[in-house]
């Protein structure tokens, strides 16, 4: 395990990463029955689907439905004229529907 960084040897254990961060606006995908990270994003505008802006499936809502993001300790700041929680719902409904593809292959949002 060694390799060189700007000149200097490195001696230790290390992984081949190609990417450093995936945020809560990056989208989510199903390939091949997993779920891949990016590299597109949600942006801001239209966000997370549990943004209530008609978004895309991304990191945060899957945060949202593991209970990792609670909507109750955020401002109800979201939706079309931005008075409104997140969308916990939504984020499932959005799950559910990929949960539904053959590539899913029957498992529960959650497993997914």
């Amino acid at each position: 395990f060694e390799t060189t960084t700007a000149g200097v040897s490195i001696q230790a254990p290390q992984l081949d990463i190609h990417t450093v961060a995936a945020g809560g606006g990056s989208r989510l995908f199903l390939q091949n029955g997993l779920f891949v990270v990016g590299p597109e994003s949600a942006k801001a505008h239209p966000g997370p689907v549990c943004y209530r802006k008609n978004g895309y499936l991304a990191v945060t809502d899957a945060n949202v439905v593991l209970g990792r993001v609670i909507p109750d300790y955020f401002p109800n700041i979201f939706g079309p004229n931005e008075d409104e929680p997140l969308d916990l719902e939504g984020a499932r409904a959005a799950f559910r529907a990929i949960a539904g593809e053959e590539e899913a292959t029957g498992r529960s949002i959650e497993e997914l």
